[in-house]
Parts: structure tokens; C-alpha cells; sequence
């Protein structure tokens, strides 16, 4: 009998505790999940779990919808420039399927007029949300039997106590909805930041590309996640663009991963077939352009670019610049694709793209980064073929002979040290073995064999042609 009564009493204490903390939790409401927050709320960082809230309860017409590329746009300067008000639901690394599931959740309220599209690619090479096992589902569903899942959830009670205890100038990033998880204040940009990413991603990408998704299932992904819910809605404006990453990103995976290069172009046309006739979409593409691409100063890594990027993007949409159509999808595609197949990367100083002709002739030739000492190096090879140069090599001593006229060159991996005509040669920077294939620095070796280069720059010193004249 005693134990009936004390199981009794347990269970009628659990039972008490858990309406304790389930109607504390309901009140409070940290997530803001069941009703907008009635005090100066604490937001939560976590998107998938705060995005839900602010999509069921916050008053909007227009919604910002993408990656991380999209989080330093500002809410109110959205609005400026688009008109409307603006509601930011970016997540960070998302997938196409978790993009549409917070969308779902917005139009659901029956709000949304208008939708700011950050499209990356990589969103639709994979159909699962990121920590599958973790994630909140429970946030995004109609079931109210799983939101014990939200209610007695440990991080979400500290949470609550936090958002009434908490001084109001603790945290400050956290209670400025309009600067909500916007990294531009914070982070550090230019080439000493980008630089070693991309020594990183040249590592990465190499064997990343073996394993490279199906085009086909990133169609499939697409007509799931976007297109169908862009079809049921014909009332709703989708402005829809494809951010810029840095030239640097491009030319990695032009180099070790062409799949996944040739896949984002044709994205962009199946999607310009899908919607291109639908007068509530205007497609956007931002990344062959060279003035944002090419200056690391941009950009923290590879890809994500500063805070006054997005405002320039904004500014470029509201002026309907950088539109893309049918009839200038191919162009821009060769263009990012000329970008990405001719960049030199200089350690030292800008990057920028290379042409090489021969008398003015086009020419085929193999760019390899440039070295400490800003000398752009060419494949000892490729250069002999594209300028009739006799090439002998041996594999023993890795030495290459050049022979043009009366000149004999003789190069040697890893030496500073060149013999021309017999005689000693101090190199502008030594050759070197890339990627299996001897290179050396290109002005001085057409000089020795008896030429040289005349060099026409661009403008803005982004592209460079290097004619090479005997």
C-alpha cells in the first residue's frame, strides 16, 4: 500500500512539475514557437530552431530565402530598396529542402508577396536537411503531440531564462532581429584571408570531385524543393539570384572538380526553361562579374563576401541590372568559364586573369599560379608546342632543353639556376615540377630564347594578355 501511495504521489508530482514547466515554457515561449514574445525577446542564433517562430508569428510581405550567403543583408535596407516589409529566414549551410520548408511555414501564414532568392548550387546536390538526427522537425510540423520535444527541452528552458534574467545589454547581437546573425561586423576580409582557403579547397576538391552528385537528381531537386512551390504560387514575386563567390572558388572547381563547374551552368539554363516564361520570376546572376569576383578584398573565404556586397546586390536588383535570360545565359556562362580556365593566382598582389597569343595568335597554353616573386610560370611543354620551340626532357636529371635559333635553354626542376648557351643564369624564381609538369617563369624564358612580351592590360588590371613576339 505504501508503495501505491508513493508512486501515486510521485507521478502526481511529475505531473504538477511538468504543468509547471510546460506552462512556464508556453508563457515565455523563447523561440517565440506559439505567439510573438510580449517582452524584448533574446533570439536565438540557431536558425533551424528559431526561424520557425519568426516565420508563424512576425508580421512581413516580403521573406529573404537562402544560405549563409544571404545573411549580412539588412532587413530595413532591404526594404528601402525593394519597398515592403522584409523578413530574413537564411540558414546557414541549407539545402533546397530545409529552404523550402521554412517557405512553407511563411506562406502558410498567407503574408508572403514577395520572395529574395539566394540560389546556390550546392543546395540542390544534396535532398537532406543538415543533422538529420537533430534536427527540429517537430518546429515545422502541424502535430502539436511532438512539441514536448520544444516545451521540456533543456537548451530551450536556459533559453527562456536567459530572454526574462539576462541584462538588456547582454548580448545585443541577439536582440537586433534586423542584425540577426549578420557576420560582417565580425569578420575578416581579404587575400591573407582567402589566400589559405584556397590551399585548403585545392587539397579538398581533389577528392570531393570523384564523388560529385548526378545533374539529374539536382534537376530532380529543384522541380521538389523550388519550382513546385514557386508553380503554386503564381501571386507571389520571386526574385531569384545566383551570388557571387570570389574567381578563386570558380577556378578550383573548374580545375579539379569540371562536374560540378558544368553542372551550376546548366543549372542556371534548366532553370531559366523552368521559369523563364513565369512573370512573377526575375532570375539574377551575379558571379562573372569581375568587379566583385576578382578583389579578395571582398570576401572572408572562397565564397562569402562581405555586408556591402549584398547591399550592392539589393541595389542591382531594384534596378533590374544583372537579369539573366535566354538570351544572355550562354554568354555569361563562357565568361565565367573563360574567368575560371585563366586565372593566375599571384600570392603577392591582385589576381587576375591571362590570355597568351603567340605573334597575336591565340594560343594554348597551361597557366600555373604564379610564384613568390610574381613571375608567371608556364609549362615548359605547353610553351615549347605553342611557339614551335624544339622541347627534349629528361626524366633522370628533370632538366628541359629549349632550343629557338641560335639560343639552347636549360632548365632543372627546383633550381634558381639555368644554363643559356652554356653559360650561368640566374632565374627571376626557379622552375618548378606542378601538378607532375615542369613550369618556369615565362617573361624570362622568351627573353633568353631572343624574345619578348608585350603586355595589354585591361582598365581595371583584371585581365591581361601576354603577346609573345620574336
Amino acid at each position: 500500500m505504501k508503495n501505491i501511495r508513493f508512486i501515486l504521489s510521485f507521478l502526481a508530482f511529475v505531473l504538477v512539475f511538468a504543468g509547471v514547466v510546460g506552462g512556464f515554457m508556453i508563457t515565455v515561449d523563447p523561440l517565440q514557437f506559439y505567439h510573438k514574445a510580449a517582452y524584448e525577446p533574446l533570439y536565438s542564433r540557431e536558425q533551424r530552431y528559431q526561424n520557425p517562430g519568426l516565420a508563424k508569428n512576425y508580421e512581413y510581405d516580403t521573406i529573404i530565402l537562402g544560405s549563409s550567403m544571404t545573411e549580412n543583408f539588412i532587413p530595413s535596407k532591404v526594404e528601402e530598396a525593394l519597398g515592403g516589409k522584409v523578413l530574413k529566414l537564411s540558414i546557414e549551410g541549407s539545402t533546397s529542402i530545409e529552404q523550402r520548408m521554412i517557405a512553407d511555414l511563411a506562406f502558410g501564414t498567407g503574408q508572403v508577396k514577395t520572395v529574395l532568392w539566394g540560389f546556390d548550387y550546392f543546395t540542390v546536390r544534396d535532398n537532406n536537411v543538415r543533422d538529420a538526427e537533430s534536427f527540429p522537425f517537430y518546429l515545422y510540423d502541424d502535430n502539436v503531440f511532438n512539441d514536448y520535444k520544444y516545451i521540456f527541452n533543456v537548451s530551450n528552458i536556459k533559453h527562456a531564462f536567459g530572454a526574462l534574467l539576462l541584462p538588456k545589454d547582454k548580448h545585443p547581437q541577439y536582440r537586433n532581429l534586423d542584425r540577426l546573425n549578420n557576420w560582417d561586423s565580425y569578420a575578416t576580409y581579404g587575400s591573407k584571408k582567402v589566400l589559405p582557403k584556397w590551399i585548403e579547397a585545392w587539397n579538398y576538391e581533389q577528392t570531393s570531385g570523384e564523388s560529385e552528385p548526378d545533374y539529374e537528381l539536382a534537376k530532380q531537386r529543384f522541380d521538389e524543393n523550388v519550382l513546385s512551390l514557386i508553380k503554386a504560387h503564381p501571386e507571389v514575386e520571386f526574385k531569384i539570384y545566383y551570388p557571387p563567390y570570389s574567381v578563386i572558388r570558380q577556378q578550383v572547381w573548374y580545375r579539379l572538380n569540371p562536374q560540378r563547374f558544368y553542372n551550376q551552368l546548366e543549372i542556371k539554363k534548366y532553370m531559366l526553361e523552368k521559369l523563364g516564361s513565369m512573370e512573377n520570376v526575375t532570375l539574377f546572376d551575379f558571379q562573372s562579374d569581375e568587379s566583385v569576383t576578382y578583389n579578395l578584398e571582398n570576401f572572408k573565404d572562397l565564397s562569402h563576401h562581405t555586408g556591402a556586397i549584398n547591399q550592392w546586390i539589393i541595389e542591382q536588383i531594384a534596378a533590374g541590372s544583372h537579369q539573366l535570360t535566354a538570351e544572355n545565359v550562354d554568354e555569361l556562362g563562357s565568361k565565367l568559364e573563360h574567368q575560371a580556365k585563366t586565372l593566375v593566382i599571384n600570392e603577392n598582389g591582385p589576381i587576375f586573369s591571362l590570355t597568351l597569343t603567340v605573334e597575336g595568335q591565340e594560343a594554348s597554353f597551361v597557366q600555373i599560379p604564379t610564384t613568390s616573386k610574381d613571375q608567371v610560370r608556364v609549362a615548359v611543354k605547353d610553351f615549347a608546342e605553342g611557339t614551335d620551340t624544339t622541347f627534349a626532357y629528361d626524366n633522370d636529371t628533370k632538366q628541359a632543353t629549349l632550343q629557338r635559333g641560335s639560343n639552347t635553354l636549360i632548365l632543372t626542376a627546383d633550381s634558381p639556376i639555368a644554363t643559356l648557351n652554356g653559360e650561368a643564369v640566374n632565374l627571376d624564381a626557379p622552375a618548378v615540377i606542378v601538378q607532375g609538369r615542369l613550369a618556369g617563369p615565362l617573361m624570362q624564358i622568351v627573353k633568353l630564347l631572343g624574345g619578348h612580351i608585350a603586355v595589354t592590360e585591361s582598365e581595371d588590371t583584371y585581365f591581361v594578355n601576354y603577346d609573345i613576339q620574336w
